[in-house]
C-alpha cells in the first residue's frame, strides 16, 4: 500500500478510542502519533535501510553526467576499459581516420513471443571511424538503424570533423575497445551480471545487486526488463521504450539487434516474484540472491528489496512502538498515554496486515519467525483499487467513530446502518479486488509451476545442460 494509505489508517486507529478522539476534539493533536506509528515502517526502511544495505553487484547500464545528473556521462577515451564493456557514454572528439564505409551483413538474435529465440540476419549500411578526443582514439562504429540516424544527425562523416558521439562500450576481437554508437547501453552486460551474482550466491550464500534506472535529458528514462528463466536457466534483459516519469511510454525503442541481452546460468534457482522486474523511473530496485533448500534440492531463491519488509514489518516491531509510546508519553505526563500506545500498536500492525495484501509479504514475528510469510496477492502496492478502498473504509471508519462518541450524535442512526452506509464503496471494491485476484492467482499459479519446475532441471543435466 501506499504511504498515504497507512497514514489515514492510523489516524483511524486512534479513533477507536473515545478519549484521544475527545483529546482531537479539543484541538489536542498528540493522537496522530498513531499516524506516524502506521507510516514509520517506510519510513525506517526507505530513509535508512535502503541506504545501509550491503550491495555485492551495482549494476549502472547508464552513469549519469555528474554535472547534469542524466546520461550519458561525457567521458574521456583515456577513462574507459574493458569494466565499461555494455555502458552507455558519450565522447567528443575529432574524427581522425575513416576505416571503412559501406554495407555488410549482420545477425543477431531476437526472442519470438513463445520465449524461443530466431536468429536474424539483415544487410546494413555502416560505418567505422577512428575518434580521437587528445586523451587516445577508440574505434567508432555505426550500422543500421543507428548509421542512418547519425548521418542523419552530423551529415557525411569526414576526417577532421568533430563529433559529440553516444552510444555503448564493447570490445573487438583483439580486445581493444570501440564505442558503438546507439542511444541506450546494450542489455548484455546486465544479464551477465545478475548470472554471475546467481552463481556466485549458490556457491557463498548470497549476492545482493542494485540495479541503477536510466535517465535521459529531459526527465524521461529508458525502461528495461529483466527476466530470469529458471527453468531454461538464463536472464533474459530487454531494453524498452522511453517513458515519462509517470511510466507513460513516448517512443524511442531500440532496433531489434541490441534489444535483448540473454546471459545462461550455470546452477538452479528459482523465481519467487512472477513476473519481470521492470525498471524505469525513480530509483532502480535491488534484488537478494540467496542459497536455500527446496523440494530437497539447493537452489538459489531471489528476493525483491532484500532491505524491505523485514523487522520494520513485523508484529513484534509494532509491540516495540507501542511500548515506547506509551514509556514516552507517561514520563511526560500525557493522561491518555495508555490509549494512544494501543493506537499506535495497531496502526503499525495495520500497515502490516495492509501490506500482507499484496505479493511481498512479511516476516511477522521475529524472532520467532526467520523468513517472510508470502503475501495474499490482492493486488500490487501501487493498485488505485486497493488504496482507494483501504483508504476510504479506513475515512468511514473515523467518522463512525467520531459520531459514536458525540453526545449528541452528529448523525442520528445505529452504529450497525451508519457503518454500512459510509462502507458499501470499500466492500464493493474489495469484491473487484478479491474477484479479480482469482484470475491473478492462477495466472500466478501457472508460472510459479513453470519456474519451480525442477525436474526440468534434471532433465537438462542429463542430456549435458545448457
Amino acid at each position: 500500500m501506499r504511504g498515504f494509505t497507512h497514514y489515514i489508517s492510523g489516524l483511524a486507529a486512534a479513533t477507536f478510542f473515545g478519549a484521544l478522539v475527545g483529546d482531537l476534539r479539543l484541538g489536542i493533536l498528540i493522537p496522530v502519533i498513531a499516524a506516524a506509528a502506521a507510516y514509520f515502517p517506510d519510513f525506517v526502511d526507505f530513509k535508512f535501510g535502503k541506504f545501509l544495505a550491503r550491495r555485492d553487484y551495482e549494476i549502472d547500464p547508464a552513469p549519469w553526467d555528474e554535472k547534469k545528473h542524466y546520461a550519458p556521462k561525457l567521458v574521456k577515451v583515456s577513462e574507459l576499459s574493458e569494466k565499461n564493456r555494455y555502458q552507455f557514454f558519450a565522447i567528443e572528439g575529432m574524427v581522425e581516420e575513416i576505416l571503412a564505409r559501406g554495407s555488410g551483413k549482420v545477425s543477431y538474435k531476437v526472442l519470438r513471443e513463445d520465449g524461443g529465440e530466431e536468429t536474424v540476419t539483415e544487410t546494413y549500411n555502416s560505418i567505422v571511424f577512428t575518434l580521437n578526443d587528445g586523451t587516445g582514439k577508440i574505434t567508432v562504429e555505426a550500422f543500421g538503424d543507428d548509421y542512418e540516424f547519425f548521418e542523419e544527425e552530423f551529415g557525411r562523416i569526414e576526417g577532421g570533423k568533430r563529433l559529440l558521439v553516444f552510444g555503448y562500450v564493447d570490445l573487438e576481437e583483439d580486445g581493444s575497445l570501440k564505442l558503438v554508437v546507439s542511444d541506450a547501453p546494450h542489455p548484455q552486460g546486465i544479464a551477465e551480471t545478475i548470472a554471475r551474482a546467481i552463481e556466485e550466491a549458490y556457491r557463498e550464500g548470497e549476492r545482493i545487486v542494485k540495479i541503477h534506472n536510466i535517465r535521459l535529458p529531459g526527465d524521461v528514462y529508458r525502461r528495461f526488463w529483466v527476466h530470469p528463466d529458471p527453468p531454461k536457466r538464463e536472464v533474459r534483459v530487454e531494453m524498452g521504450p522511453i517513458v515519462t516519469p509517470g511510466g507513460v511510454a513516448i517512443g524511442g525503442d531500440v532496433p531489434e539487434y541490441r534489444k535483448y541481452g540473454v546471459a545462461k546460468v550455470s546452477v538452479p534457482f528459482i523465481k519467487t516474484y512472477p513476473k519481470p522486474t521492470r525498471i524505469d523511473s525513480f530509483s532502480g530496485p535491488e534484488i537478494a540472491f540467496r542459497r536455500a533448500e527446496f523440494k530437497g534440492k539447493t537452489v538459489v531463491k531471489d528476493r525483491f528489496l532484500p532491505w524491505h519488509h523485514g523487522f520494520s514489518h513485523s508484529l513484534t516491531m509494532g509491540m516495540i512502538i507501542g511500548l515506547v509510546v506509551f514509556a514516552f508519553f507517561r514520563l511526560i505526563g500525557y493522561e491518555h498515554a495508555t490509549e494512544l500506545a494501543l493506537a499506535s500498536m495497531i496502526g503499525q500492525w495495520l500497515h502490516v496486515f495492509e501490506d500482507q495484501l499484496g505479493f511481498m509479504g512479511s516476516n511477522l514475528l521475529p524472532p520467532l519467525t526467520k523468513d517472510v510469510v508470502p503475501g495474499f496477492k490482492l493486488g500490487e502496492s501501487g493498485s488505485g483499487l486497493t488504496n482507494f478502498s483501504t483508504a476510504w473504509l479506513m475515512i468511514a471508519f473515523m467518522i463512525w467513530n467520531f459520531n459514536r462518541f458525540t453526545d449528541p450524535r452528529p448523525i442520528p442512526i445505529s452504529d450497525a446502518k451508519l457503518l454500512l452506509l459510509l462502507a458499501w464503496p470499500s466492500v464493493i471494491g474489495f469484491g473487484i479486488a478479491i474477484a479479480k485476484s482469482f484470475r491473478l492467482r492462477k495466472e500466478i499459479s501457472e508460472l510459479m509451476d513453470y519456474y519451480t519446475n525442477l525436474e526440468a532441471f534434471e532433465e537438462m543435466e542429463e542430456v549435458g545442460g545448457i
